[in-house]
């Protein structure tokens, strides 16, 4: 049975994933030069979390019931708006406390993009997850294009851009799918081992190649 793109959304994009320091915010850029649309599943994130949603009153009160119990600290502050550092240090290395937010806040992420995509006209759409396996969202979209660099290049490139230990960015890919058994699962590979020339070349090849 083939697939309504109409009652679908997810059927007309392309998943863009990658691990951080992979360069997958750079490849969208890229992207987005070339003419396509990229929606940014973070930014969206961001946005229901924020006082301009309309449904960001009902996620705060969910948010404070779920995760007051392991602080005394305020989560929010008094202009309503996320102490989005107290919420990270509630969950970090706290798997079951990530999936408890998950559970909060996925549902108005998945209506935010269906709201969004029903404006976008671009021939291409590409949606940035970083977690796009790992969320099982790969199973959604057209094809999956993982940029790709070995972890241990993207762990010195994200400490170095981040100005953090290389020790913290491994502790943050901990609970992810490795880089390399992405590599296996992903329909398209975008390599960034070499040089910003090298990149965009890579790119524009793939651009040209999807329908």
């Amino acid at each position: 049975m083939s697939v309504n793109s109409d009652q679908d959304p997810y059927a007309r994009v392309y998943g863009l994933t990658g691990i951080i320091g992979s360069g997958k915010s750079t490849v969208a850029a890229i992207l987005r030069n070339l003419g396509a649309e990229v929606l940014d599943a973070d930014e969206i994130a961001r946005f229901v979390m924020s006082p301009e949603y309309s449904g960001y009153p009902e996620l705060k009160n969910l948010i404070e019931k779920v995760f007051k119990r392991f602080t005394t600290k305020s989560i929010f502050a008094e202009d309503t708006s996320l102490k989005r550092d107290v919420l990270a240090s509630l969950i970090f290395d706290h798997p079951e406390r990530v999936a408890e937010l998950n559970i909060i806040t996925h549902p108005a992420i998945k209506t935010e993009f269906r709201n969004r995509m029903k404006s976008i006209t671009a021939p291409k759409v590409f949606y940035d997850v970083p977690l796009l396996f790992e969320t099982g969202i790969n199973k959604k979209v057209k094809k999956s294009i993982l940029v790709y660099a070995p972890e241990n290049v993207c762990i010195k490139r994200a400490a170095d851009r981040l100005k953090l230990p290389e020790a913290d960015i491994i502790a943050r890919l901990k609970n992810q799918i490795s880089i390399e058994k992405k590599r296996e699962m992903a329909d398209y590979i975008i390599e960034n081992t070499g040089s910003m020339e090298d990149l965009q070349k890579n790119v524009e090849t793939l651009y040209n190649k999807l329908a």
